[in-house]
């Protein structure tokens, strides 16, 4: 398991397939994706994990478009990536952090310090809700 930075194009490889099969593969690119940081998670020279670090201003940041592939799901390459990330932050001096979660994986973010804030809503028929940590 590696953490490394990674393009758009293998964000939107991993993208595309986790988080809207649905669509077609350019719905997966987003505002600002051409700006924002990439990072990964390489298992045997295949990257199986990603998201998107979109900065707010020096110190705080929004992650997005974490996704990882289907068959490495619940084996700790998300949870590898999201610390890695994290730690990757800090040591820049970004210590505000929000994301928007999919209600289903709020679990999975309390455990790294993010805290719900505000109401629950919806993007394309998903509930989120906004998490926070300082």
């Amino acid at each position: 398991m590696e953490f490394t930075r990674v393009t758009l194009e293998q964000c939107l490889d991993i993208r595309h397939p986790v988080l809207w099969p649905q669509l077609p593969r350019e719905a997966s690119r987003v505002d600002g994706d051409n700006d924002a940081l990439h990072f990964g998670v390489q298992h045997e020279g295949v990257i199986v994990s990603c998201l998107s670090v979109f900065m707010l201003e020096a110190s705080a940041c929004q992650i997005r478009k974490f996704a990882t592939l289907e068959a490495f799901q619940g084996k700790g390459f998300g949870g590898f990536l999201f610390q890695s990330t994290l730690e990757n932050m800090a040591a820049d001096g970004v210590n505000n952090l929000c994301l928007d979660a999919r209600t289903s994986a709020v679990g999975f973010y309390e455990k790294f310090g993010f805290r719900p804030e505000g109401e629950r809503f919806f993007k394309q028929g998903v509930e989120y809700v906004r998490m926070v940590r300082c």
